[in-house]
């Protein structure tokens, strides 16, 4: 049994705001710097032997920080919204297709979730190992198919998973597709 978390990054003025940050490098928020060494406290109280990260500055400078073996992984960056990466919902024109099927729906210039979901799940998988906890430091939609997966949720299901920044999850991995879920979501910091 391996013990996995999942946290999601801090806060970000795009998210915020409304608007998918897809493949954008923004940072943490000013607010969320303030809040991340309670939460660096809390992560480095449950014995974390190692890091996996996105490779966006949202996730790997705090990943970093961390002071652990870090591995980074470009299958855990966020879903690429292309053309409306930080743009809020509220004033993309014309999503009706993709909000009818998000998960085989494909921005413009962007990729489908369930693309997302598959390399998202293969980096994770590729990188388990012993018994040691792990922790992935990513992004929302990067952890719903890692969670997702583990838990034998569909994809459409995924979609309906909240996670807020620096929510954490605790997964005990039993196999390549099998977990048990012991908290989700959890407000650190």
């Amino acid at each position: 049994m391996t013990p996995l978390f999942l946290l999601r990054h801090g806060p970000t003025a795009a998210s915020q705001a409304g608007a998918p940050l897809g493949r954008l490098d923004l940072p943490v928020t000013t607010e969320g710097e303030r809040r991340w060494p309670l939460v660096k406290a809390q992560l480095l109280n449950r014995g974390i032997a190692r890091v996996l990260c996105s490779p966006l500055i949202r996730s790997r400078l705090h990943a970093e920080d961390l002071g652990l073996p870090m591995l980074v992984l470009e299958g855990l960056a966020e879903q690429a919204f292309g053309d409306w990466d930080g743009i809020p919902w509220s004033e993309i024109k014309g999503a009706e297709s993709f909000f009818a099927n998000p998960v085989l729906g494909c921005p413009p210039s962007g990729e489908p979730f369930a693309r997302c979901a598959s390399r998202a799940v293969q980096a994770v998988q590729g990188a388990l190992g012993g018994e040691d906890p792990i922790l992935v430091l990513a992004h929302g939609g990067t952890l719903r198919a890692i969670l997702a997966h583990f838990m034998g949720m569909s994809l459409d299901r995924a979609l309906d998973l909240a996670w807020q920044p620096f929510g954490l999850s605790r997964l005990e991995v039993h196999g390549p597709n099998k977990a048990v879920l012991r908290f989700h979501n959890q407000a650190l910091g």
